[in-house]
């Protein structure tokens, strides 16, 4: 799964940045963090035992992207 946000103001409209999650074969639960503009550079990653790790992780992520003007723009299938 992925979670994208976009920048769409000022000086950094085009940014972005990825967060992809998920499992990995021996039940611990990753997140890839990607940046960039055109194509994504990954600057972070973590694993985690649970899935309470992860929820936090990403609302303090989230957060801290919304006050820099970011906005989800993942689409939901």
């Amino acid at each position: 799964m992925q979670i994208r946000l976009e920048n769409r103001t000022g000086k950094r409209s085009g940014r972005f940045v990825v967060y992809e999650y998920g499992t990995d074969l021996f039940g611990y639960v990753y997140v890839d963090k990607f940046l960039g503009r055109e194509k994504g550079k990954m600057v972070s990653t973590w694993v985690m035992q649970d899935v309470g790790s992860l929820v936090r992780l990403l609302d303090h992520e989230i957060y801290k992207r919304e006050t820099e003007n970011y906005e989800n723009v993942t689409l939901a299938v």
